[in-house]
């Protein structure tokens, strides 16, 4: 039953997004295939559908209203599964799959699937428990999404945030965890297509898939909450729409996808601006379209974008006083936010800097890049690397192209993107898309190699490709074994829980207690997502002000009775000793273990 529960929350929450992506089939160009109209219903559903669930969840978010809106989805899911099956040989046609990268695929997804019924472990350093399944636990618990006071990366755009919180009411916990399966493999879908407008053959377009799932960065982008996958999916989408754009509508989907990016990541607003500089250039250029048409044909796509995009940048604004928050330090001096001082605003910039210097940004380091990536990956924060096909191949398949208008299109916006993530924050998960075009670009210059009929040639392609997915396979069965053990061990999986979790017995008292209603936890580092019932933090972990005076405990303690908090967290960690002195007035030690005291607050007469 534990596993039952999420694969049927992803079900539904599959059909119901394409349900919401059938909304998009009069905006398909004609000429597109079966699996290009099956991948832009999945990935433009599941973007749509988690858009529509955070501006219902702006006033209403609760059980009821997420299945409102899940069952409406699932409706509309069911006619179009029901006619996709009535002519599901249109939908298969020039993708029956070669066996080797199938399997490769199918071993793949099932690592996902299996290690994604693993219950939620980690700490405040784990990305999804730090703010990723954090903002949807308690905009459950609150009934409307608002960002976390004490945990600013809450108020990044949260399209995916918003599936995973509709996943957690339906399904539990584990769910959100699940959805790996169902974001790899609909990204997968996405990159075949594309893969195939650009000339490779059915089979080449699932050697690419083999090749792109089997990138250690990729899958790990995808796994425990990482949204990075599915954004890559939106990205892609909207290149292969915009470099082909012909007519208005084809404009509409491009600046649609565009926005569905923009809503789930802030990095997607540079990817934004690089698709939009080089569908214009490919239209004028090589389509030789008229430049007035082209451009107010990009005034429409922008429009859509910006409408898919503006909810939460003007929730943001409106609630928390700048439209990207937490701002970058230039921002401060145009608007004033809530909750972060400018100590706090430079501990985050500061925390990306650190984060994202790779291997330097001077002008050798990026001419060394395309090595650095491919034998370096670990120092641009990557987990496991991207294998060999996109250095040794990707080149002799961008020469093999050179005609094409559509591919250089395409090797220009990756170029660009690259050049842009180098100037600014090298995490190798913010340019996934990238190295999936640099991966279909060497499975094209595979199949230019085995044109040109070197057996030599041949074989040492296939030799470059064979050590890519053995090499990706090892690193990803080993990386996720302990998930897929816990998955599978009910006894491991509570030892993964006491290992991993800090503190685990205080939050076990807390969320089986029932007098306890409300909790203060004293220490910014300790993660409120293991907390079920509500909780405040005087100060965030980057120095968010949750609470006025929070730096002050003996303020904190005065405020006691407005913030109707019930019990008191207090824990001895790294540097930081017990805050609360023994025999604390107003206050009663219920609960003691080795570096952890809950207070219970009693009340005043």
């Amino acid at each position: 039953m534990r596993f039952l529960a999420p694969i049927l929350a992803n079900l539904l929450v599959v059909t119901a997004a394409v349900g919401f992506g059938s909304l998009l089939k009069c905006f398909l160009p004609r000429n597109f295939l079966g699996i290009d109209r099956l991948a832009f219903t999945v990935v433009g559903g599941l973007g749509l559908l988690g858009v529509v669930l955070f501006c219902v969840g702006q006033v209403w978010f609760s059980r009821p209203a997420i299945l409102l809106i899940v069952i409406l989805g699932c409706l509309l899911g069911i006619k179009t599964l029901a006619g996709a099956v009535r002519n599901r040989s249109a939908i298969l046609q020039k993708v029956i799959p070669p066996v080797i990268p199938a399997m490769v695929v199918a071993a793949v997804l099932l690592v996902a699937a299996i290690g994604g019924l693993a219950a939620v472990t980690g700490d405040m350093n784990w990305d999804p428990v730090a703010y990723h399944y954090l903002g949807p636990k308690v905009w459950l618990r609150e009934g409307v999404i608002r960002p976390v006071p004490d945990e600013s990366l809450t108020a990044f755009p949260v399209t995916v945030e918003s599936l995973y919180a509709a996943l957690i009411s339906i399904g539990g916990e584990r769910a959100p965890q699940f959805f790996a399966f169902v974001g790899i493999g609909s990204t997968l879908l996405m990159a075949a297509g594309l893969a195939m407008r650009l000339g490779l053959s059915s089979s080449g377009a699932w050697w690419a898939a083999a090749l792109i799932v089997t990138m250690p960065i990729f899958f790990r982008s995808g796994c425990d909450g990482y949204i990075d996958v599915l954004l890559a999916g939106f990205i892609l989408g909207a290149a292969r729409l915009g470099f082909d754009a012909v007519n208005r509508s084809d404009y509409v989907l491009f600046g649609t996808f565009c926005g569905l990016a923009m809503s789930t990541k802030y990095t997607a607003l540079i990817s934004w601006v690089l698709l939009s500089f080089c569908a214009v250039l490919v239209a004028i250029r090589y389509n030789q379209r008229d430049s007035r048409v082209v451009l107010k044909d990009l005034a429409i796509a922008s429009v859509a974008a910006i409408v898919i995009a503006c909810p939460v940048y003007l929730r943001n604004w409106i609630l928390l006083g700048c439209p990207i928050y937490p701002p970058p330090p230039a921002l401060l001096r145009f608007f004033h936010v809530k909750y972060m001082s400018p100590q706090a605003v430079q501990n985050i910039y500061e925390n990306v800097v650190l984060y994202g210097r790779g291997m330097g940004h001077g002008f050798w380091s990026y001419l060394k890049l395309p090595f650095n990536l491919t034998y370096h990956t670990a120092n641009f924060r990557g987990a496991g690397g991207i294998g060999l096909v996109p250095l040794a191949l990707a080149p002799l398949g961008i020469l093999a192209s050179h005609r094409d208008g559509f591919a250089k299109g395409l090797a220009l916006f990756a170029a660009l993107q690259v050049t842009a993530w180098f100037l600014t924050s090298q995490d190798a998960r913010y340019v996934d898309h990238c190295f999936a075009i640099a991966v279909i670009f060497g499975v094209a210059g595979w199949e230019y190699v085995v044109k040109l009929g070197s057996r030599f040639g041949r074989l040492l392609s296939g030799v470059v490709v064979a050590c890519s997915i053995l090499y990706g396979l090892v690193m990803i069965v080993e990386g996720s074994a302990v998930d897929m053990h816990a998955a599978i061990s009910e006894s491991f999986e509570a030892k993964r829980k006491k290992a991993e979790i800090p503190f685990l017995e205080s939050f076990e008292y807390i969320n089986r207690e029932p007098s306890v209603t409300k909790v203060l936890i004293l220490h910014r580092g300790l993660p409120g997502y293991y907390c079920d019932k509500p909780y405040v933090k005087p100060i965030g972990r980057y120095g968010e002000e949750a609470i006025p005076g929070g730096t002050d405990l003996q303020s904190v303690l005065l405020q006691l009775s407005t913030l109707h908090v019930s019990h008191i967290l207090d824990v001895r960690w790294d540097d930081w000793n017990f805050l609360i002195p023994e025999n604390q007035p107003g206050l009663r030690l219920v609960f003691q273990r080795p570096d952890q005291r809950i207070y219970a607050v009693i009340p005043a007469p």
